[in-house]
């Protein structure tokens, strides 16, 4: 004879309230045990990429500055160790077979052409956005304690005279070099740290316009760097005519990156033809050597896959008729021809991608950034330099395979009752019912 034990609503209720309690006290447990393991490996992460920044910004200035401080075995294993400290984060981040493909492609390039400028920018590129806040402020810091310093000493010795300096002399114009190799380096060096604190601080419109122009008047009194005068005044202009951006302004910063490379790119294949013309005259001077020197570069070595070391920097040269010193500072091309067809690919599929991401997030203020830098590098080769150009750490890799995953995760994920497993979706059923 079977006997049947009565049990009431609420006790059988509250059994399952319990139960259910233990799940999600078990579930909260393990989650807080994730996340703390994921802050604990960000901040490691944080820490090796930003030792890694750091070793390659104080190695940048070590070929910079006019002081024999380190042999080139030294720089390129200090190099070396920036790079593997990077690339070891980053590349274990992404998880990415095609992103470590390029990698290694970029790493060729770097060991065939002495230049870490295409595979720095990958590496930074690929990083976290978390990540990329904290290299701004990194670089922001950096730059401005070297900066300060060798301005300040440079004004010291020349009144004290306690240590030799050297001046630029270039017509009737004497450039005073704050301790770089050269004038124009120095002026990359410190409109981009200019830039970055205004970036950064979020200043006025008022207050950023009055910083650079006092910026720009110290760059061509002192060093005489007049292309580093003109881009802190076009960045001056920019933020004043995109205030308050209005549609059509919106519509017009769009388009204006894509606007400076054709121009450049426009005026370089007439230099390439000879049929520069009024063209050739409204740029003479020293901006049209830049150009020169491309065609110089492309007539020396042509254009491969994978690019070609230029060896014959800073020579003097016999080509077409005529003497010359070849120098090749117009970035687009340098790109190109240093790093090969496959590399300025890559460099360009980046920097496309970057510009869509920052319209489609409507970033105006990182656009206006990178068409800063592509104005800068028709003059020069540094702004193509994610170690000098802080811009291009604001860049983003393309992963079109992850982007398709987050769609297919979201239309599965409509109902946020499913992101639950299912094992415990079986335990706590009942309060859907």
């Amino acid at each position: 004879m079977r006997h049947f034990v009565y049990v009431p609503d609420r006790f059988y209720l509250l059994y399952k309230l319990r139960e259910n309690c233990s799940i999600a006290r078990k579930l909260g447990m393990r989650y807080m045990k994730t996340t703390i393991e994921n802050i604990y490996k960000i901040r490691v992460s944080h820490i090796i990429i930003i030792a890694g920044f750091i070793i390659l910004l104080i190695n940048k200035y070590a070929n910079l500055l006019d002081f024999d401080f380190l042999d080139p075995l030294s720089k390129s294993s200090i190099t070396l160790l920036g790079i593997i400290a990077v690339s070891s984060v980053v590349l274990f981040q992404k998880k990415s077979f095609f992103l470590i493909l390029v990698f290694l492609f970029a790493f060729n390039t770097w060991l065939l052409t002495r230049d870490t400028t295409l595979i720095v920018f990958l590496l930074f590129a690929a990083t976290t956005q978390s990540t990329k806040k904290k290299l701004l402020n990194t670089f922001l810091t950096v730059q401005s304690i070297i900066l300060a310093s060798c301005i300040i000493t440079y004004f010291l010795a020349l009144k004290i005279k306690f240590i030799n300096v050297s001046l630029y002399n270039t017509g009737d114009r004497t450039r005073y070099t704050f301790f770089f190799l050269q004038p124009n380096n120095f002026g990359i060096q410190f409109a981009f740290t200019i830039i970055c604190f205004i970036y950064i601080s979020k200043l006025s419109s008022s207050i950023s316009i009055a910083i650079l122009a006092i910026s720009s008047a110290f760059l061509y009194i002192f060093p005489n760097c007049v292309t580093g005068c003109v881009v802190l005044v076009i960045y001056a202009l920019l933020i004043l005519f995109f205030n308050k951006p209005d549609f059509f302004k919106k519509k017009i910063l769009r388009f204006t990156p894509y606007l400076v490379a054709i121009i450049g790119i426009l005026i370089f294949s007439l230099y390439l033809t000879g049929k520069t013309g009024f063209i050739g005259k409204i740029i003479s001077g020293t901006f049209s050597y830049r150009f020169i020197g491309s065609v110089m570069a492309i007539r020396l070595y042509g254009v491969n896959l994978t690019g070609h070391y230029l060896d014959k920097l800073g020579e003097t040269l016999f080509i077409d008729g005529q003497w010359g010193t070849f120098w090749l500072d117009f970035a687009y091309v340098r790109v190109l021809v240093e790093f090969g067809i496959i590399g300025a690919l890559i460099f360009t599929v980046i920097l496309i991608h970057s510009i869509r991401s920052m319209i489609r997030n409507k970033d105006y203020s990182s656009l206006i950034l990178i068409t800063i830098v592509l104005f800068y590098g028709l003059s020069e080769w540094g702004a193509f330099s994610a170690l000098t150009a802080f811009p291009l750490l604001l860049t983003t890799t393309p992963s079109p395979i992850k982007a398709s995953m987050r769609c297919i995760k979201a239309e599965k994920n409509t109902n946020s009752w499913k992101i639950i497993p299912a094992t415990i979706q079986q335990k706590t059923s009942f309060l859907t019912d």
